[in-house]
């Protein structure tokens, strides 16, 4: 009979072509015309897959090559979502199929690869993955025949099939773990009494490969155990000489499955028929079925999906010989729990980590939801009638602690020093806390009545009516400030905070709100506005003083300057009198403006303060201030550090300034005295006058001066104090600390 390779594109290959090769007619001539009408039906899909409407990126196309036809579908399902989901754009997979073992001879695969190559001529390939070694050979082999030039992908083979192995270039994989060693010594574990070891193949070229392998590791148990090698076709003589093996042998089955033939007698059989002889164990996962104990084997789900993973890189452009073939060396024992009891082997025995397959459930885990069920039914039935009777119990006890809540309610809202009120859904009045109550002077046993109408401002009373309304409405938190006629029958000034209140089954109940006198903080509030307002006035006054010097006196004074220039200009032209005497007066003009000027600068800002420290500056103002004044000004310093922070300098200065700027204005006086002193951590400053003097108690009412002076030492955290009385004197006191001082320069930087 002929055999040819199975092959199609996924989901596009004729329903009625596949049906013919399934039937596996035992005429050659029937099976090829079934194959040569498979293969004309893909032509066209050929062509559609290999083309692309302009403007779309190119369908990329997969081969996947099998070499056992059973289990294909398991591999494809695990290894197409992942590549679809990694490489964006359509791709179409294809699959194909060679028959074990007659590819081993070379006329089936000449007759296979010139299929393929006509199956494939019209379809660029963009990567091969192959299944199992026999598969990898093949298309290694005809690679340049089918697919020249094709990255291939490798999934199902041995490490072992590589030993020796040159990879060949442009092709990469999935090597997986032999666990012959894992395997042996598993069965050595769990059958210690063995004698003899009995590895049992089929005669295929890959048996004989097993068969090497096995054997090398046999060695090293050779003092223990005796190797036995039963090969041959899966048959009944084949199990006869198996059952014809000593006591206490053990099977090592590597029998390779043959999905071609389906002999009455075959591989499943002579596996299932000898585990019921002799304890059996596999390498292989898929050999190890119908009895087999187990044995020591790779991930293959991981495998393949590993095996996509290489795939997908190399349909993104990836170059094959860039990947390096993986080998991965997780092996897990895998063991199925029926053929342990079977064989008397005790879990216990059993490598940690080990899984055990096919466990039979405990008559625990086979009754456990009807107990499960029947505990419920009467645990619901105790708890029922428990229910009933603690029912009676918290009852009481809710209605103690609600008793003892509303106490501790009242209590704390008496004690606050909030005003309590609550109203109902209607907005009436319900309670006032006792702080409330004596603050408006109310009766308390006299009912709360109508507390916005008898005691709110009447310029405020609509405001208050129309928030509470529509707040009664909205059922909504609202606040507002209005005036509240306190029991002296003074109006405070009280903000309102309400949130609504709900009952148990969450309805609207009314509102509860909290009020606090702040007439003292609106007070605050309108005198720091009055103090910015006067600030700002003095800046303007201080403007309006520099522009009348600067138009009156210094202008002026240019203008007359550049007058008497051009007289002398004209008198030395028309060569008249001398001008030596004129220039001289210009020049002393000249000089005493540059000093006005130089004195109008220094009072906004001494240049020198920042140069020579505030020592220099401020006995330089000194100076200036007799001069201008013909007072006698006494400036003395001592222990002062060599530097101080700018605005400390600045802060100090502008004090002696202003103190200074005072005295000579109002004290009558004409001596001051001015001291700094440095002491440790501080810097102290005194000015001091033996003039008229003022009532200190009325300090805030004597003008802006004094308020400037106080806040520039409050922002440098200082302390000030003025000392005077009435025909006294004055003495104005003013400490700084340093380190406090840098701290809060450093944070405003």
């Amino acid at each position: 009979m002929l055999s040819s390779p199975t092959f199609g594109a996924r989901a596009l290959v004729s329903p009625v072509c596949w049906a013919l090769w399934q039937l596996q007619p035992t005429s050659g001539i029937i099976q090829f015309c079934a194959l040569a009408l498979l293969a004309i039906s893909a032509f066209p899909l050929c062509a559609l897959s290999s083309s692309a409407p302009e403007g779309q990126p190119r369908v990329k196309n997969v081969l996947v090559l099998f070499s056992a036809v059973q289990y294909s579908q398991s591999t494809l399902d695990l290894i197409e979502p992942p590549i679809r989901a990694r490489v964006p754009g359509p791709i179409t997979f294809y699959d194909a199929y060679l028959e074990d073992p007659q590819v081993e001879e070379k006329s089936y695969r000449e007759s296979v690869s010139e299929t393929l190559r006509r199956r494939y001529a019209k379809v660029k390939l963009d990567v091969v993955i192959v299944s199992n070694p026999a598969a990898l050979h093949f298309a290694v082999e005809y690679r340049d025949k089918i697919f020249p030039g094709v990255p291939i992908v490798f999934v199902g083979v041995g490490a072992g099939d590589l030993k020796n192995q040159k990879i060949w270039p442009g092709v990469t994989g999935v090597a997986s773990p032999w666990g012959f060693r894992e395997t042996i010594d598993l069965m050595l574990r769990l059958e210690p009494d063995t004698t003899t070891i009995a590895v049992v193949a089929g005669d295929t070229l890959w048996d004989k490969g097993f068969v090497a392998v096995a054997h090398e590791e046999l060695l090293r148990h050779q003092d223990k155990v005796a190797e036995i090698d039963v090969v041959g076709p899966p048959n009944h003589q084949l199990f006869n000489r198996v059952a014809a093996l000593p006591p206490h042998t053990i099977v090592l089955f590597q029998a390779y499955p043959q999905f071609a033939n389906q002999p009455e007698f075959g591989t499943w059989d002579l596996v299932t028929a000898i585990s019921q002889r002799l304890p059996t164990y596999s390498v292989f996962p898929r050999l190890c079925i119908n009895g087999c104990i187990g044995g020591a084997y790779e991930d293959a789900i991981k495998e393949d999906l590993w095996t996509a993973e290489i795939a997908a890189r190399v349909l993104l452009g990836e170059r094959a010989d860039n990947i390096p073939v993986e080998y991965p060396t997780d092996l897990q024992v895998r063991v199925d729990w029926r053929a342990l009891h079977r064989w008397q082997i005790p879990e216990s025995a059993l490598p940690s980590g080990s899984v055990v397959l096919n466990r039979e459930p405990t008559l625990w885990e086979r009754y456990r939801n009807y107990i499960f069920a029947t505990l419920a039914v009467i645990a619901i039935q105790l708890l029922l009638i428990f229910g009933l009777l603690w029912q009676r119990v918290r009852k009481q006890r809710l209605l103690s602690v609600l008793r003892e809540s509303e106490k501790r309610f009242r209590v704390m809202a008496n004690t606050t020093p909030s005003l309590i009120w609550m109203c109902d859904q209607e907005g009436k009045i319900i309670y006032l806390n006792e702080r409330l109550l004596a603050f408006t002077g109310s009766d308390p046993n006299g009912g709360y009545g109508e507390l916005w109408r008898t005691s709110v401002h009447p310029d405020d009373l609509k405001i208050v009516s129309d928030g509470r309304s529509r707040a009664l409405k909205s059922h909504e938190s609202f606040a507002g400030e209005y005036r509240l006629r306190r029991d002296d029958g003074a109006y405070r000034w009280i903000f309102d905070v309400a949130s609504p209140r709900l009952n148990g089954d969450g309805s609207f109940a009314g509102f509860i709100g909290s009020a606090v006198d702040i007439t003292d903080q609106k007070m605050a509030r309108e005198a720091l506005e009055k103090v910015s307002g006067q600030l700002i006035a003095a800046q303007e006054k201080e403007r309006s003083h520099l522009a009348r010097e600067l138009h009156d006196d210094i202008c002026q004074r240019l203008a007359l300057l550049s007058v008497r220039m051009e007289k002398v200009t004209q008198d030395w032209a028309a060569g008249q009198t001398p001008v030596g005497e004129q220039l001289k007066q210009i020049w002393q003009q000249c000089s005493t403006l540059t000093t006005d000027v130089q004195a109008l600068s220094h009072e906004l800002h001494p240049s020198i303060l920042d140069n020579l420290g505030l020592v220099t500056a401020a006995k330089g103002f000194c100076r200036e201030i007799s001069e201008h004044s013909g007072a006698d000004v006494d400036f003395t310093s001592s222990n002062m550090p060599p530097s101080l922070p700018r605005e400390v300098s600045l802060s100090l200065f502008r004090v002696i300034q202003e103190a200074l700027h005072n005295s000579v204005k109002y004290s009558g006086a004409k001596r001051f005295e001015v001291h700094l002193r440095g002491k440790s951590g501080e810097v102290e400053l005194e000015v001091s006058d033996a003039g008229v003097g003022f009532d200190a108690v009325n300090l805030k009412a004597k003008g802006l001066g004094m308020v400037s002076m106080q806040e520039r030492i409050n922002f440098v955290r200082g302390r000030f104090s003025v000392e005077s009385r009435v025909g006294e004197g004055t003495k104005i006191i003013v400490s700084v600390p340093l380190i406090e001082s840098q701290e809060r320069l450093k944070i405003n930087e």
